[in-house]
């Protein structure tokens, strides 16, 4: 018999027996004298086997998340564009503004260039050294004589 245990015991740690040589193993390890790390081994399997599994609370179905969450996101969400929204119509009133006073220093380059032509004359008046240059009084003099 202690053969035949032996034999099964070898088969078991090669993981080659059926259940029905495990049952028959187990059988005989009660009946023979010896083996009690054996024993211990299969008994500790047996009771293993018999005690129910323990059971588990079945995890909730955890909401990602709750309620006041939920509202907070929305109310982030819309502040965010909401902030978007007027951040984009103040660069659009940037521009409009920028482009008003483009428009403004244009017309006035435009006005001071129509102004300054007119002067053009004077200007070229400002090079005479002399009021006799201006009026040619040395030549009017000269005649005179």
């Amino acid at each position: 018999m202690e053969e035949q245990v032996r034999a099964l015991l070898d088969k078991y740690f090669e993981g080659k027996t059926s259940l029905e040589e495990e049952k028959l193993l187990m059988e005989l390890l009660r009946k023979v004298e010896g083996f009690e790390g054996e024993k211990m081994f299969f008994l500790g399997l047996s009771e293993f086997k018999r005690e129910e599994p323990t059971k588990k609370p079945a995890p909730k179905a955890e909401r990602s998340l709750g309620l006041w969450q939920r509202v907070a996101a929305v109310v982030l969400v819309f502040l965010v564009f909401g902030w978007l929204f007027i951040e984009q119509q103040r660069r659009m009133e940037e521009e409009e503004a920028y482009e008003k006073v483009v428009e403004a220093l244009a017309m006035i380059q435009k006005n001071m260039k129509k102004g300054t032509s007119s002067l053009q004359v004077m200007d070229d008046m400002k090079y005479l050294n002399t009021t006799n240059d201006l009026f040619n009084i040395k030549e009017i003099k000269e005649e005179e004589k």
